[in-house]
Order: C-alpha cells, then sequence, then structure tokens
C-alpha cells in the first residue's frame, strides 16, 4: 500500500466510526424531547389528582340532590342528576387513560438509536397529550355541571328560606288543620 493509502484509510475509518455515535445536538433534542414528555407525566399526575377531588365532589353533589329529590319530589321533578353522572365517567375514563398510559411507556435508553429514541419519545408524548385532552374536557363538564346544581340547590335554598316552597306550604296548611 501506498504511504498515502495508509492515512487515508484510517482517516476514512476514523469518519465512518465517528459517525456511528450520536452528535450533540441529537443527544440534546433526545435529552429535551424526554425532559418534556417527564414535565407533561408530572401534570398528568396533578390532573388526575385534580379529577380525582372532582369525582369525590360529584358523588357528594348527587348524595346531597339525592337527599334532596326525597325531602322535596315535587321542587326537583324534572331535574336530574344526569350531567353529573355523564361527567363522573368522564373523570374516571381520563384516570383510566392516564393509568394506561403509564402502564405501556417503554423506557428510554440513553444508547438508543437517535431515530428509535426519537420515535420512542414522540409516541409517547403525543398518548400523554391525549391523556391531557381528556382530562381537561372531564375536569370541564364536572365543573360546570357541579356548578350548575349548586345553582339549583340554592336556588331550592332560597325558595324554602323564603317559605315559598310548595311542600312547605302543604305542611304548614296540613299542620293547621287546612286542607
Amino acid at each position: 500500500m501506498s504511504r498515502v493509502a495508509v492515512p487515508a484509510v484510517l482517516i476514512a475509518a476514523a469518519v465512518i466510526l465517528a459517525g456511528c455515535g450520536k452528535s450533540a445536538d441529537m443527544k440534546k433534542m433526545e435529552a429535551d424531547l424526554f425532559s418534556s414528555l417527564k414535565q407533561m407525566h408530572d401534570e398528568g399526575m396533578d390532573l388526575m389528582v385534580k379529577a380525582r377531588d372532582l369525582s369525590d365532589e360529584v358523588d357528594q353533589a348527587i348524595a346531597s340532590y339525592d337527599s334532596l329529590a326525597a325531602a322535596h319530589p315535587k321542587e326537583t321533578a324534572g331535574h336530574t342528576m344526569d350531567d353529573l353522572k355523564v361527567a363522573k365517567l368522564k373523570l374516571a375514563g381520563a384516570m383510566t387513560a392516564m393509568n394506561d398510559w403509564m402502564a405501556a411507556l417503554r423506557p428510554y435508553e440513553d444508547g438508543m438509536k437517535h431515530e428509535d429514541a426519537m420515535a420512542l419519545l414522540g409516541g409517547e408524548k403525543d398518548g400523554i397529550v391525549k391523556v391531557k385532552g381528556q382530562f381537561d374536557e372531564a375536569i370541564a363538564s364536572a365543573s360546570a355541571s357541579l356548578r350548575s346544581q349548586k345553582a339549583f340547590a340554592d336556588e331550592l335554598a332560597g325558595k324554602f328560606a323564603k317559605g315559598k316552597s310548595p311542600s312547605s306550604v302543604a305542611r304548614r296548611n296540613k299542620n293547621a288543620g287546612v286542607e
């Protein structure tokens, strides 16, 4: 081999071997995406806590309404808790989606090929974005339903406080011996 060929082969081999590793830009892209994924996971966990709390509030509102409806069937006729029941199902669905997403997470390793790492992390990010969307919808639905139920309960309480409740008038009349 000539004197020029040996260094050229060594330089070519070094370039080829150097090309096998990840560049600093590739490593940064992966680290940034992984960091973003961890942050979104933490946000998802916060949403899960909020969803559990709202689910408890929904349970309390349904129980409160059931008591109110039993005590004042005429005043509550035509009003249902269907919106709260649907909201509860949405909250449960979002929490299940979060648990399913976490269970399906595949481990990310620094030694992965860049393309594989980006595909993995990108897919996981797409998944958590969908889960967060479910949480947002469920939380908005539950919050709106709870506000609506509270407004209905407050309206009835106002009527009861003023003695305008038909059942309270009937009770007073019955107690007074008036039919």
